[in-house]
C-alpha cells in the first residue's frame, strides 16, 4: 500500500459525470460499484497512473457525515488509529472514529480547521507507480495557519512555499510521502474559484489540445491555456456540475524552499 491523497466528489448524476470525464477529459473507468438505490456507491477513474473517486449525491444519512457534503479528501494510510490520535491532539474534530468498513478498510473521518471533511483509511485506489497525476488543491482563508494545522494534525510534510511581496503565503505544497497537496490562499471568492474551495489539479502533457477537447465536450473553460510564471502551461475548467479542474504541465516535486511570487 502506497500512501496517497485522493480528491473525492459526489455527483447528482454520477453516470453522466463518468461519461463526461471519458469524453472530455480522457479519463478511463477502473471500477463502478452500484448502490442499492441504483446510484453509484463508489467509482474510480484513472488518468495515466493516477486515480480519483466519485459517488452519488443522496439523501442525508445521520450515520454518514459524507452525505452532507459534495467534496473532500481521502487519504490512504497504514495506521488510521494512530493517525486519529494525532489528529485529535492537533485540533481536528473527529466526526467518525476509526471503524472497520464493509469493503475491508479501517478508516476514520475528521474535519480540518475550516470544516472540510477528510477520511483516512487503509483502502487503496491502487495508483500505479510514477509521478503524481491528480493533486487536490484546497483554498483556505488563512493559508499559513492551514499549513501549520495540516502538518501538526494530519502529519503532512510542508514543502514549497510561495509568498507575495508583502510576505503573505499565497501557495504551499504539502506531502503525504510521494503524494502532494496544494494550499491556495484567499478569504473571498474570485473569478476563478467562485464559491469553490476545492480544485483538482491534473498533470496533462498538452493542455492546449486537452482544453480544445474538453470545451468541445461540454466543459466550461474558466481560464484559457496560458503560460504560468513558474514555467508551466495550464488551463482551468468546470465540469457540468460545477466542480473545478486545473490541467497543467507542472509536475510537483518535493522542495522545502520558499520563493517570492
Amino acid at each position: 500500500m502506497t500512501p496517497r491523497l485522493h480528491p473525492v466528489a459526489r455527483y447528482a448524476d454520477p453516470r453522466a459525470a463518468i461519461r463526461f470525464f471519458e469524453r472530455a477529459f480522457g479519463f478511463a473507468v477502473r471500477a463502478v460499484f452500484d448502490a442499492p438505490d441504483g446510484g453509484v456507491a463508489h467509482a474510480e477513474l484513472t488518468f495515466g497512473t493516477g486515480t480519483i473517486g466519485l459517488s452519488s449525491v443522496g439523501p442525508v444519512d445521520p450515520s454518514n457525515i459524507w452525505t452532507t457534503v459534495r467534496d473532500g479528501i481521502y487519504a490512504c494510510i497504514a495506521d488510521p488509529d494512530a493517525h486519529c490520535v494525532r489528529a485529535t491532539a492537533g485540533g481536528a474534530r473527529i466526526e467518525q472514529p476509526p471503524r472497520d468498513t464493509s469493503y475491508g478498510s479501517r478508516e476514520y473521518t475528521a474535519r480540518d480547521l475550516e470544516g472540510r471533511l477528510w477520511s483516512f483509511g487503509t483502502y487503496s485506489m491502487n495508483d500505479l507507480e510514477g509521478p503524481p497525476v491528480f493533486t487536490p488543491e484546497l483554498r483556505y482563508r488563512d493559508a499559513a495557519r492551514a499549513v501549520r494545522f495540516l502538518s501538526s494534525a494530519f502529519d503532512l510534510v510542508p514543502g514549497l512555499a510561495v509568498r507575495n511581496d508583502a510576505g503573505r503565503l499565497t501557495h504551499a505544497e504539502l506531502w503525504l510521502e510521494a503524494s502532494p497537496l496544494f494550499v491556495a490562499a484567499g478569504p473571498q471568492p474570485d473569478a476563478v474559484w467562485g464559491d469553490r474551495t476545492q480544485c483538482t489539479q491534473v498533470v496533462a502533457g498538452d493542455p492546449d489540445a486537452h482544453c480544445t477537447r474538453a470545451e468541445r465536450e461540454g466543459a466550461t473553460i474558466v481560464v484559457a491555456p496560458y503560460d504560468t510564471p513558474y514555467g508551466a502551461r495550464a488551463y482551468v475548467a468546470r465540469d457540468p456540475e460545477g466542480f473545478l479542474w486545473g490541467f497543467s504541465t507542472y509536475v510537483p516535486r518535493f522542495s522545502s524552499v520558499e520563493v517570492s511570487a
